[in-house]
C-alpha cells in the first residue's frame, strides 16, 4: 500500500510528475507498464484540476483581478492570443508540465474545457512512450 501511495503522490506532483512516476512504477516497483501508463494520465491531470480550482478562488480576490487586468507588452499579448490550439497546447505539456500549461491558459482566458483534450492527449502519449521505453530499454542494454 505504501508503494502505491508513493507512486500516486509522485505522479500527481507538479515537480517530476509523470516523467518521474513512470520509471518509478515500472522499473522501481515492478508494476506492469500498461497499468502505470493508464494510471499516470488521470493522476497527472489532477494537477490541472487543482490549478483550475485554485484559479477560481483567486479570481474572487480584487487584487488578483487587478493584477491580471494590467496592460501587457505586445509580445505577451501575441503569445496569449495564440494559446489554446490543440497541438501547441499538447506540445507544451511535456515541456512545462500540465499545471503550468493550465495556469498559462487561465491567464490567457482559456477555460479548462477547451484545453482538456490536448492536455490529456499529451499525458497519454508521454506516459505510453515512457512506459514502453522502460520496458524495452533494459532489454536493449543487455
Amino acid at each position: 500500500m505504501g508503494r502505491l501511495l508513493s507512486f500516486a503522490l509522485v505522479a500527481a506532483s507538479p515537480f517530476g510528475g509523470v516523467l518521474a512516476a513512470v520509471p518509478l512504477g515500472v522499473l522501481g516497483f515492478g508494476y506492469p507498464p500498461w497499468a502505470v501508463a493508464l494510471a499516470c494520465v488521470p493522476l497527472g491531470y489532477l494537477q490541472v484540476a487543482v490549478v483550475d480550482l485554485g484559479w477560481d478562488g483567486l479570481e474572487r480576490l480584487r487584487w488578483w483581478r487587478a493584477l491580471l487586468g494590467r496592460p501587457r507588452s505586445a509580445l505577451v499579448q501575441r503569445l496569449l492570443a495564440h494559446c489554446g490550439g490543440f497541438w501547441s497546447t499538447a506540445a507544451l505539456v511535456p515541456l512545462l508540465g500540465p499545471w503550468l500549461v493550465m495556469g498559462l491558459m487561465r491567464a490567457a482566458g482559456v477555460p479548462q474545457r477547451r484545453v482538456a483534450a490536448p492536455i490529456l492527449f499529451a499525458l497519454a502519449v508521454v506516459s505510453c512512450v515512457l512506459a514502453a521505453s522502460c520496458l524495452l530499454a533494459p532489454e536493449r542494454m543487455r
